[in-house]
């Protein structure tokens, strides 16, 4: 006669323990695998940054587009619009004269960014609530290309006035959604201007609970990307030893020689 045995009790509890043990040792790196193919996926982005970077510069005389209308023409879509929003307002599509050389939407957005700005979109400045957080671009543009001037500062119009190595200055970078301590910018427009207004994003690998902490992705005016750490220190704003010339974000300035009044 045969006898169906089952599971004890201990047996299944037993069981379960090697389970939930295994899903505690898995957890972490397959959530670390995911924050990896995130990044992988926003540095493809840049990538396609910088290609399309050469095609616009060949179609216009090697003129870059200005820095605060690149991607979209204007802030202000209609009256007394809040400029802050733009950036995740879907209602009022880009029309900047970069943006048709990425014609891919998602090229546009980082995936760590997207995620993020569920929780962390409404802490930017001006934030007007009755405007949906849809996310449709997080990079901006080096606000020393394509300005004639930037805090009384020549920048460069042409990527023939850059005399510094073209690997050496970044053309798109992520920016930051909210505050931080020693800075009162964030991502409110399509320009990234390194002067100490605003800095480089650092929301890639940071530590839990301090979004302050991480990384950005930047593309550079050759067109290779890497991942880059803020100027600002995050355990002392006031710590200016990483910073360009003491002030500036890291690879913002465009010229060899030294800024005037520094």
């Amino acid at each position: 006669m045969n006898c169906k045995k089952g599971f004890t009790l201990i047996e299944l509890l037993v069981v379960i323990a090697i389970i939930a043990l295994l899903m505690g040792i898995l957890m972490p790196a397959l959530t670390a695998i995911k924050e990896q193919a995130k990044k992988i996926a926003c540095r493809s982005n840049l990538r396609q940054y910088g290609l399309a970077q050469t095609v616009y510069l060949d179609e216009f005389d090697g003129k870059y587009p200005n820095a605060w209308e690149s991607l979209v023409e204007t802030e202000y879509p209609v009256a007394g619009y809040q400029r802050s929003c733009r950036w995740h307002d879907p209602r009022y599509p880009a029309d900047g004269p970069f943006w048709p050389y990425l014609p891919a939407e998602k090229v546009h957005l980082c995936p760590t960014f997207k995620s993020l700005a569920k929780s962390e979109g409404q802490r930017h400045p001006g934030h007007v609530t009755s405007n949906p957080i849809v996310p449709y671009y997080s990079y901006s543009m080096n606000a020393f290309l394509g300005s004639s001037n930037i805090s009384g500062r020549k920048g460069a119009l042409k990527i023939s006035d850059i005399t510094r190595r073209y690997s050496e200055v970044f053309f798109f970078a992520e920016e930051n959604m909210w505050l931080r301590s020693g800075c009162d910018f964030v991502l409110n427009d399509n320009a990234l201007c390194p002067d100490g207004r605003d800095w480089f994003g650092t929301f890639h690998g940071a530590k839990s609970g301090n979004l302050n902490s991480g990384t950005a992705n930047v593309v550079f005016v050759d067109a290779h990307v890497d991942e880059v750490s803020s100027a600002l220190k995050d355990e002392n704003p006031n710590d200016d030893s990483d910073k360009e010339f003491g002030e500036f974000e890291k690879y913002g300035w465009p010229f060899k020689e030294r800024p005037t009044g520094l």
